[in-house]
Order: C-alpha cells, then structure tokens, then sequence
C-alpha cells in the first residue's frame, strides 16, 4: 500500500505467511482458535500492539493492512494455519483484496500453527506448502 501510494511499482506478488493484519485482533479465531495455537495468544499480542506502534493508530493501514485500500495492488497467495489465532487476520484480509479487483489466492492448512513454513523439510505438509507458494511465485515471476 505504502509503494502504491508513493507511485512506485508494485512487486510481481506478494506471499504473506500467517499475516498479522488486524493490530485490535478482533477476528472470531482470536478466541475460537485460541485453544489450538501453541505460539500466538491474545495476551502477548497486545504488548507487540503497543511496541509497534505506540500512541498511534492501531488501525492505521500501514500497521493493520486490515483496515486499508486494495485497490491497484499485487497478486496475493497468502498462507495460513487453520489452527491459528490469526486465522481471520488471512480470511478477511483475502476477501478485502478479492473486493477490490486483486488476484488472491488463499490457503488454509489445517492444523498447522503459525508461520508453519518454518519447518520446511520437517514435514510433508509444510515441505508441500513452501512448493506451492514456489510454484506461484514462478509464475508471477514468468519463470
């Protein structure tokens, strides 16, 4: 949003990984999935809040992509664990963009936790979801 609004290019695409969108967490998975997520809880999330970014707005676009303008933006694929608390940050986040006119893909693995990719080569889930954003991002690449 911010390279938009400063004329410059957008990237070929954008792959967001368990994206953090809404700073207020006031998606349903916050407490839905709250039982489920071994890494994000909505208690630690509220000093980030405030590290992120102090006396400003939590619902600044640029600090909760949540609450900003899709239009005229990059391709999406994002992925996402379906065990997260940040579920809904990727679900509403998707549908916002799709609104918009954006190419958006979604994908929701079930069980995984946060930022699941970091345990490429550990798990055939993980390994398949790293391939799949790889295979995407060649074709927004053109390779």
């Amino acid at each position: 949003m911010s390279i938009r609004e400063h004329g410059l290019p957008q990237p070929a695409a954008v792959v967001p990984l368990s994206p953090w969108t809404d700073l207020e967490g006031t998606g349903d998975s916050m407490t839905s999935n709250a039982p489920n997520d071994l890494i994000i809880q909505e208690d630690a999330l509220g000093g980030m809040v405030a590290a992120f970014v102090g006396e400003g707005d939590p619902r600044d676009p640029l600090a909760a992509p949540l609450y900003g303008d899709y239009g005229a933006l990059a391709p999406l694929y994002i992925q996402v664990g379906g065990h997260e608390t940040l579920l809904d940050d990727s679900t509403r986040v998707a549908e916002k963009a799709k609104a918009a006119g954006v190419e958006v893909k979604l994908d929701v693995f079930p069980e995984m936790q946060h930022v699941f990719q970091t345990s490429v080569g550990n798990m055939p889930e993980v390994t398949d979801a790293v391939q799949r954003a790889g295979a995407w991002l060649r074709t927004k690449l053109g390779l």
